[in-house]
């Protein structure tokens, strides 16, 4: 019976394990203050010293980033990459990327990484976060965030503008 426990436990552990190496493990949030520049191959991951992050309407300081990936939706993406800066290079589906093990992030500073390959699409860049308080969701402080979506003021302008003129366009017809 111990033995059953012990093996239902390990798969249970592997499973956690594989979902955490997968684009789907990754939740939107804002992210201030933690970028990714991309140049070919390589990638520099800036963490500024007050970063934040912003999830399910709460915003929490970042105390230090301990990995990056780069995403790809569609799974079409393909890498390769050796170990960089005290960090092990992952991938998974959908990802390709750095992590640090134990989880010793930066905060404050920048480290670049280097592809040995990487084709494909590169849709977004994710990272492992540890904040300064508890989600909800995990009752943890670190979790898998990328970038959401936010609007960027010209296109909110320009689609405010549209709407106004079909209003007015509207309100002309009757």
């Amino acid at each position: 019976m111990k033995l059953k426990f012990v093996g239902l436990f390990t798969l249970a552990a592997m499973a956690g394990a594989i979902q955490a190496q997968s684009i789907n493990s990754f939740n939107f949030a804002q992210i201030n203050g933690v970028t990714v520049n991309q140049t070919g191959n390589q990638i520099a991951l800036n963490v500024a010293a007050n970063a934040t992050l912003t999830f399910n309407s709460v915003t929490y300081n970042v105390t230090e980033v301990f990995g990056v990936w780069a995403l790809d939706d569609n799974n079409d993406m393909g890498g390769t990459g050796t170990n960089q800066n005290g960090w092990s290079f992952d991938s998974g589906n959908g990802i390709r990327g750095w992590k640090t093990n134990p989880n010793n992030g930066i905060l404050g500073s920048s480290l670049n990484f280097t592809y040995t390959t990487l084709t494909g699409t590169v849709e977004d860049f994710g990272y492992h976060i540890r904040v300064n308080g508890t989600f909800p969701s995990t009752g943890g402080n670190t979790a898998y965030f990328r970038p959401e979506a936010v609007p960027e003021p010209a296109s909110m302008t320009a689609l405010a503008l549209g709407l106004a003129a079909a209003l007015k366009r509207r309100k002309t017809r009757r």
